[in-house]
């Protein structure tokens, strides 16, 4: 029998190598809502104002010790494909996310204080694997930790191969958080 591998989580800080319009949509929102030295707290980020982007968004509170996530609202189209709503869980009790690589790129966004952009893969229940693209972008309500999160994932916006081997490079030279 053979082993049914997770295909590789990929992640990056590059916005280059970000190609699907709704990530590049929501980073050019938080962009706008940064000062030059801290991210934005949750209370700038306006949901009227992306509204088109809602069913893909996730935002998650994050604690650094002990390190844990907590998703506080998921959109309809990301609890769609994960076939859960996990609204007010902790990361490791979606079993859709178990080894997706997403908790370290969450941890990633805490230490730097900086977007992290990345592709996953969720079991699509029949031997094969649907893949995403995701960013998450840090929150702070007091302008210096990093309480909360905004993420976005999806699917099918961007070529399977769109984050070549320029990206398997940086991840790999990244030391492990």
């Amino acid at each position: 029998m053979y082993a049914f591998e997770r295909p590789p989580h990929f992640s990056s800080a590059a916005l280059e190598d970000v190609h699907a319009p709704r990530i590049r949509a929501l980073y050019d929102y938080w962009k706008s809502k940064c000062s030059d030295v801290a991210p934005p707290p949750r209370s700038a980020i306006e949901p009227g104002e992306i509204r088109p982007l809602l069913p893909y968004l996730v935002l998650a509170d994050l604690t650094a010790k002990p390190f844990s996530i907590v998703y506080r609202l998921v959109g309809t189209a990301v609890a769609g494909r994960h076939g859960d709503d996990f609204t007010g869980r902790e990361h490791g009790s979606v079993a859709s996310l178990a080894e997706s690589g997403l908790d370290n790129s969450y941890r990633q966004v805490l230490a730097s204080k900086a977007p992290v952009f990345g592709r996953s893969a969720l079991y699509a229940g029949d031997q094969s694997w649907i893949g995403f693209d995701y960013a998450i972008f840090p929150l702070s309500d007091d302008g210096v930790a990093v309480n909360k999160c905004l993420a976005i994932h999806c699917t099918g916006e961007a070529e399977p191969q769109a984050w070549g081997d320029a990206v398997r490079d940086r991840a790999e030279d990244q030391p492990a958080l």
